[in-house]
């Protein structure tokens, strides 16, 4: 599961450094959607500046935004239920135009668009990889203790 998910955030990084969509951002939503614990302030942090070397911006720009939707994502898990895909295709949409527009990218409507369908598809993705991970663990521990 650990390799899965790494391999994920790596590929995240090197897409984010290729193209103008915002990969962490999907990447890292997804992760506070699914999985819900703290560490991924952790991993916007490092994320953020990793951006910020490789396209020369003032550092922690992308850091402090990473971590502040972040929190927002958390403020709002009590309010409304954050793991549908409705809430994450607007979610991402928001992050992601709001993201571009700090960056001063170009055609912000539709790489927002474009990346909510991307977070959508790996939420899908993480839904039913975090499902089977967790049928596996339940399955070897019935028989353990069986």
């Amino acid at each position: 599961m650990w390799i899965a998910l790494t391999l994920l955030i790596l590929g995240a990084l090197i897409l984010s450094t290729i193209t103008t969509l915002p990969f962490i951002l999907i990447v890292l939503l997804c992760f506070s959607v699914v999985f819900k614990t703290r560490w991924i302030f952790v991993l916007a942090f490092f994320a953020g500046l990793y951006l910020d070397i490789i396209f020369v911006r003032i550092l922690g720009q992308s850091s402090i935004f990473f971590i502040i939707f972040i929190f927002l994502l958390f403020l709002y898990e009590r309010k409304f239920e954050i793991q549908s895909i409705p809430f994450v295709f607007f979610a991402s949409f928001l992050g992601s135009a709001g993201y571009l527009f700090m960056v001063n990218s170009n055609y912000i409507f539709m790489q927002a668009v474009v990346s909510s369908i991307f977070a959508v598809l790996i939420f899908k993705f993480l839904i039913r990889f975090s499902n089977s991970a967790d049928s596996e663990i339940t399955a070897i521990s019935k028989i353990f203790y069986f």
